[in-house]
């Protein structure tokens, strides 16, 4: 709540800020009253600074100099380049030639102004179609003209096993206790304490490729479902609440005895690859690399298997109530795009998808909708925990041609750091307020869903270990089979991640 809360008062000064238009900053006439203004607000922000010190969050303190030795260098972000259509994953985070209006825009801009104010640098995007490619060529050829390279986590995985990328964590001022890091991703990025890619604030992909659950509120209340945000906040928001309550919800409309496409309400729309937010889901590493390099290997793990069997009888036992998109692959035009259509016309009651899918209905959707994690394997679970589209979710990175790694480290801290009293409260309030998503719960929820990420390095890895199709085939498989699946797998697995940690820890 409080971290949310933050990223509203944050909004509301940026709000402030851009307002006016970027022009010079109004100043109080000599001897005048400070505190005077409309509605107080001076008095407000003054208050604010007035918080005694030992109350600030350490990971929220700026500790980087203020320093014009880098002035006149241009911090390029190499990232990429998408089409209309892939608007969910459009990269708008990096660069903007002028504020106007809108959220997300104007916070870039002021980030970037501020780049600008402190360090003397100019802040510029390398959009590319295939921006991994240009990576690759830039990097063998010694090329410098980048300074960061924002993509996937898997694109980011095939460059540290080249060899491709510097240890982020021996740059100088790169801290990762701080708040505009997400810390407990990189817990499983590091490998022998080397972090050669990052999720931090700056990219807003890191946040939209998390796995969710959305819900419609007209349905939940049609079908007598109780409080849900007070079900998660409890800790009672179970696998086996989500199945009950999708039963609740669906109905037969037109009274065939068969729930179809378009013509009945499902109580879950779901597709084959949630098979890994719900494992992951319960804090479980498949592959737990420890801080000397070992790891463990805990495919085979009784709690996994049995994880896994509950997985699979939920995904293979709901014809009466789940809608699973991929059981139309090949058959609806625009598959994906209908699918979501089903959600806003109230045919869907609980959507698991990507954190992006707001962007995509909450402009047409006329219903409301909450957002929530997903859900818990056992109420005997401690926390939530989410996980991300490993092949969606953007991290940054920084190419070995950096021509002064000194200045490459400030400049990237200083990047996210700004980037999370901008870009990050922008994206909470235009996530939030986007249509019907506009409540303070779902603000919780965000807090919660961001607040313990499951990073698994075997799927970020996964063009090595090749983890996500194993999963989602073990997940949709006609009988239950991971057992002897995984026993078949295990020597592969292995030495994928032996390969991987030995190319790094070398490296």
């Amino acid at each position: 709540m409080k971290k949310w809360i933050t990223c509203l008062l944050l909004a509301a000064m940026l709000t402030g800020l851009t307002a006016c238009g970027g022009g010079e900053s109004a100043e109080p006439s000599s001897g005048g009253d400070v505190t005077a203004g409309a509605d107080g607000a001076a008095a407000e922000i003054a208050e604010a600074e007035e918080v005694p010190e030992e109350t600030e969050n350490p990971a929220e303190i700026d500790e980087l100099p203020f320093t014009k030795e880098y002035e006149g260098h241009t911090f390029t972000v190499l990232s990429h380049e998408l089409p209309d259509s892939s608007i969910a994953w459009k990269v708008v985070d990096i660069y903007t030639e002028e504020l106007n209006g809108e959220r997300i825009n104007d916070a870039v801009y002021e980030r970037n102004l501020a780049m600008e104010e402190r360090f003397g640098v100019k802040v510029a995007q390398n959009l590319q179609g295939d921006p991994y490619s240009v990576a690759t060529q830039l990097i063998t050829s010694g090329d410098d003209s980048f300074d960061l390279f924002q993509t996937n986590t898997q694109d980011q995985c095939s460059l540290v096993v080249q060899g491709y990328l510097l240890n982020m964590s021996e740059l100088e001022y790169i801290n990762f206790d701080k708040a505009w890091w997400d810390s407990t991703s990189i817990q499983g990025i590091s490998i022998g304490g080397k972090v050669y890619y990052a999720i931090g604030d700056s990219s807003l992909n890191g946040k939209k490729a998390t796995w969710v659950v959305l819900f419609n509120k007209v349905l939940m209340e049609n079908a007598g479902v109780p409080d849900l945000y007070s079900l998660v906040k409890e800790g009672g928001w179970t696998l086996d609440k989500l199945k009950e309550y999708g039963e609740q919800i669906a109905q037969d409309m037109d009274g065939d005895g068969v729930l179809t496409w378009g013509s009945d309400v499902f109580g879950i729309g779901l597709q084959h690859e949630v098979v890994i937010p719900l494992l992951l889901g319960d804090g479980t590493k498949l592959i737990d690399v420890k801080d000397d390099g070992t790891f463990d290997y805990n495919m085979s793990a009784p709690a996994i298997v049995d994880a896994m069997e509950k997985i699979h009888t939920f995904l293979n036992g709901g014809d009466h109530y789940i809608l699973n998109c991929n059981d139309y692959d090949g058959k609806i035009a625009s598959q994906w795009v209908e699918f979501r259509k089903l959600f806003m016309a109230d045919q869907i009651g609980f959507f698991m998808g990507h954190l992006g899918t707001v962007t995509l209905v909450g402009g047409e959707m006329n219903s409301d909708f909450g957002i929530l994690p997903f859900p818990k394997l056992s109420e005997d679970q401690e926390s939530y925990y989410s996980t991300f589209q490993y092949n969606n979710a953007y991290a940054v990175s920084v190419p070995k041609t950096a021509g002064n790694p000194t200045r490459t480290g400030l400049l990237t801290e200083a990047y996210q750091m700004l980037s999370h009293t901008t870009v990050l409260p922008a994206y909470y309030e235009y996530t939030l307020t986007f249509r019907n998503a506009r409540d303070t719960d779902s603000g919780e929820m965000l807090d919660i869903i961001f607040g313990s990420r499951n990073f698994d390095i075997s799927l970020a890895f996964n063009s090595t270990t090749g983890m996500q199709g194993f999963l989602q085939d073990a997940g949709k498989a006609e009988s239950f089979n991971y057992a002897s699946a995984e026993a078949a797998k295990k020597k592969a697995t292995t030495k994928a991640i032996e390969k991987i940690l030995e190319t790094v820890l070398l490296g």
